[in-house]
């Protein structure tokens, strides 16, 4: 019940102010137009009909002259072309609660780099190559071969390890994924250099996915 009396008031508020504003505006043009018939009739007195005394030419100039002026305000303020164009808002606004809005384009990063702070873009999708390697420990290393592929059982360095799946990869189609193996015995950590030096190459070199499958 109180908001409709209160936006009645501020409306009546609003005209009455725009109704003085014109008002003002209207008398101020009388004022210039009395002024400026003043002065025009006394050089049409003095100059055009060389009279020297030209009280009755400034009688007459100056309110018509603030007549035609203050006609001329009160036409541009009442049809609104004396009004600035477009009305000023209340500097209010409305917050945008539309947690799927967005207030702007996209920032895009300087020089066509990516957003440091963005997350990598990973691929999830299922393998459609599973490459096995088999990492041994203690007695069943001999000369630094810790590595075996797939249902080879033949020891590999780890060079021969790197050059056997880079050529494997050759002839696949679709994602490759390396899985780590450790054997029943003498199995080692995976923090060791033999575990970790693989993990490093296939994930940063090679580009592939390195995954420690889960022991059953």
């Amino acid at each position: 019940m109180h908001a409709p009396l209160f936006g009645l008031l501020e409306g009546a508020e609003n005209a009455l102010t725009e109704l003085v504003h014109s008002l003002l505006l209207i008398a101020g043009g009388l004022l210039v137009g009395y002024v400026a018939g003043g002065v025009l009739a006394w050089a049409v007195g003095r100059y055009a009909f060389k009279q020297k005394d030209t009280y009755n030419f400034k009688a007459v100039g100056k309110p018509v002259g603030g007549a035609i002026v203050a006609v001329i305000v009160a036409a541009l303020v009442l049809t609104g072309k004396g009004k600035p164009i477009g009305d000023g808002g209340d500097g209010k606004g409305t917050a945008n609660t539309d947690p799927n809005s967005k207030s702007g384009p996209p920032v895009t990063p300087p020089d066509g780099k990516a957003d440091p702070k963005a997350p990598p873009k990973i691929d999830i999708k299922p393998a459609d190559v599973t490459l096995r390697v088999t990492v041994l420990g203690g007695e069943d290393v001999v000369n630094e071969r810790f590595y075996q592929l797939d249902d080879d059982r033949t020891p590999k360095t780890f060079g021969d390890l790197k050059a056997a799946i880079t050529e494997r990869r050759k002839g696949e189609k679709g994602k490759v994924v390396v899985a780590i193996l450790f054997p029943a015995r003498n199995a080692l950590p995976r923090e060791h250099p033999a575990v970790t030096q693989v993990a490093k190459w296939a994930a940063e070199d090679a580009g592939l996915d390195v995954v420690f499958p889960a022991v059953k």
